[in-house]
């Protein structure tokens, strides 16, 4: 996904790789380097606290001791506590536990040849249970052999952490694009709203749309964004983690006041089967106002 358009006063923007992926940040000229870099240290400063992916964070903690009880600080537990929210609106459709999938798919190999057996299948789901998060007041005990996954939900909310610190700053025209799925803009009366192309999921390097946000989160999941072959057949990585199999939706869109709901949202709406979205989404805007729109494998839009 391409970066906004700019728009006519003068803008400068950082990119680094963070969160594996491009994260690009655009500021008025006026508020310096300096301002990029604080939001950068920002960013860092929670990949290294919260990605699971990171050694010594409070979710590999988590996950290297599972079974038992670990201490976390307050931003974690209430972190997970929206995300179980979210879980049990969606019905176990949304499960950050499932990263035993991830791992059984291949997603974390260089190659894989064959697909997950039945059997494989079933003895991984019985790791896969959202409901097996306990919490008690700053502690989180997972159960033994579980492991979280921060994928869809922490980028985001390192987004949303970065737009506090600039509005803190008084700044209130900027932009962030992190890796394409996450873009969240503010706008002030000298800047109303940016505009973004998104892709169009049946054609490679095309655009189907422009979108218009005014602080506003884009969100967007999508089986383009990281998928693998086996046997010559592309999976998606987003998995269904009732049943274990990768989903067939081909992408949703959310719109959303803040990063962090935007993308745990679009993570679950992409994850339901097509029978379950329309009450699902009832059950989800009795607590988060949104948007969204959901592009079937067969090209059928919801």
């Amino acid at each position: 996904m391409k970066m906004p358009l700019t728009a006519s006063k003068e803008y400068i923007t950082q990119t680094r790789f963070i969160f594996h992926c491009h994260v690009k940040i655009k500021i008025p000229l006026v508020y310096g380097e300096h301002v990029l870099n604080q939001c950068f240290d920002l960013l860092h400063d929670i990949d290294k606290r919260y990605n699971s992916y990171q050694s010594g964070s409070y979710f590999d903690q988590i996950n290297k001791s599972s079974g038992t009880w670990v201490l976390v600080d307050q931003q974690c537990i209430e972190l997970l506590e929206v995300l179980l929210h979210v879980s049990d609106l969606t019905k176990g459709g949304f499960d950050i536990t499932c990263m035993p999938l991830l791992r059984l798919w291949g997603f974390y190999q260089s190659f894989n040849e064959d697909i997950p057996s039945p059997k494989d299948l079933q003895e991984c789901l019985e790791r896969v249970n959202y409901q097996t998060i306990l919490i008690k007041e700053n502690y989180v005990k997972i159960a033994k052999g579980q492991e979280i996954v921060t994928g869809s939900f922490l980028k985001a909310f390192a987004v949303d952490k970065v737009i506090d610190f600039l509005k803190k700053q008084n700044i209130t025209d900027a932009i962030i694009n992190a890796g394409g799925s996450t873009i969240m803009g503010i706008n002030d009366n000298t800047h109303e709203s940016w505009t973004i192309n998104v892709s169009d999921p049946f054609k490679d390097k095309n655009f189907y749309k422009n979108e218009s946000i005014s602080n506003q989160c884009f969100s967007i999941s999508g089986r383009a964004n990281n998928n693998l072959v086996i046997q010559g057949k592309t999976y998606g990585h987003i998995l269904n983690p009732i049943n274990g199999l990768p989903v067939t939706t081909r992408q949703v869109e959310v719109i959303s006041k803040k990063a962090f709901i935007g993308d745990v949202l679009s993570t679950a709406i992409f994850a339901l089967n097509q029978d379950q979205v329309e009450t699902t989404i009832d059950r989800l805007k009795k607590y988060f106002e949104f948007e969204y729109y959901r592009i079937e494998d067969n090209n059928e839009n919801i």
